[in-house]
């Protein structure tokens, strides 16, 4: 509780119920520190059929409709990342940046409470899915890694075993694929084909013809093809080819920071100003090793760290 007298944010995802039980809710703590914004990070907010839920990012990721939407007709698949855990977590952070403006714009400095529901907040990145079922209408049908309502937008092998992604957002694109990177000009007035609609219905037909000019070419030689007709693509990379990227290492975007264990990579956090490439003004100061600031954290609170 020593810490609250200097704290400008109180940031916490106990279990249900937890935090009032300790006396850190808002409510709680407002009158001795009524500067105090107390952010609260939970499954389902601290009311409704569903506060006592425990959650985690995968059973919110099926809530929320998440899995309704990817993976394939067959089985639905998790997003590879933990996204309803970052989603809780960037709409906590920039809820905590409006509340200091806030306080910062209040003559008395208020503070406030965030309530920050995980549920609510993937909910809210599935806007798009979910307005198709408006009315009961019905939803965009599981397409793995291609698009649900645009084709050709996804992946398509190669002849070297790996895919390239590419889109093709309008006709007069369309017309520039046929002819520029498939060399076949006649398939844009094929009558399967001839508008997004019907290249959709007719998806498997046109991905076979697709892949059969491809299995000749490499994966380079087919993004040149599409760079070089202005259609949009990427690699399919693995977490290696990542690591390799040349655009990040291009814009300098790589850094080396100290760990206890060692000098280890890292990557420079996005949006800071750049300056020559390598530069940035991002601080990446070096790890801490387990209780390295402890005495020194300890000093701000008055506590002499052989204080039991």
């Amino acid at each position: 509780m020593r810490l609250l007298g200097k704290a400008d944010v109180l940031v916490q995802n106990l279990a249900p119920g937890a935090s009032a039980r300790l006396g850190l809710s808002h409510v709680d703590l407002k009158t001795k520190h009524p500067s105090l914004i107390v952010c609260n990070i939970s499954g389902y907010g601290p009311d409704g059929p569903y506060r006592d839920k425990k959650a985690y990012d995968l059973l919110i990721q099926s809530e929320a409709g998440m899995l309704s939407v990817t993976g394939t007709g067959k089985e639905p698949a998790k997003v590879g990342v933990s996204i309803a855990d970052i989603c809780a977590g960037t709409y906590a952070y920039s809820n905590i940046l409006a509340a200091l403006i806030q306080r910062g714009n209040d003559p008395e400095k208020r503070g406030c409470n965030i309530d920050i529901s995980m549920l609510e907040s993937m909910i809210e990145w599935m806007g798009f899915p979910m307005y198709y079922t408006y009315h009961n209408a019905p939803g965009p049908t599981p397409a793995g890694a291609s698009h649900a309502a645009i084709y050709p937008y996804g992946p398509f092998e190669t002849g070297d075993g790996t895919s390239v992604m590419l889109g093709i957002q309008n006709e007069r694109e369309w017309v520039k694929f046929c002819e520029k990177v498939l060399s076949l000009p006649d398939l844009a007035t094929d009558q399967r084909f001839v508008n997004n609609s019907l290249r959709s219905k007719n998806r498997d037909a046109l991905k076979e013809i697709i892949c059969e000019v491809f299995s000749s070419l490499t994966s380079g030689q087919v993004i040149a093809l599409l760079d070089e007709a202005a259609i949009a693509n990427a690699s399919v990379n693995d977490m290696q080819g990542v690591w390799e990227h040349p655009q990040l290492k291009a814009r300098g975007r790589w850094t080396e920071v100290s760990t206890p264990a060692g000098p280890i990579p890292a990557l420079l956090p996005p949006g800071l100003t750049l300056g020559e490439p390598g530069q940035s003004s991002a601080k990446m100061g070096a790890v801490p090793d387990v209780g390295e600031h402890n005495t020194a954290i300890l000093a701000e609170l008055g506590i002499d760290d052989r204080e039991e």
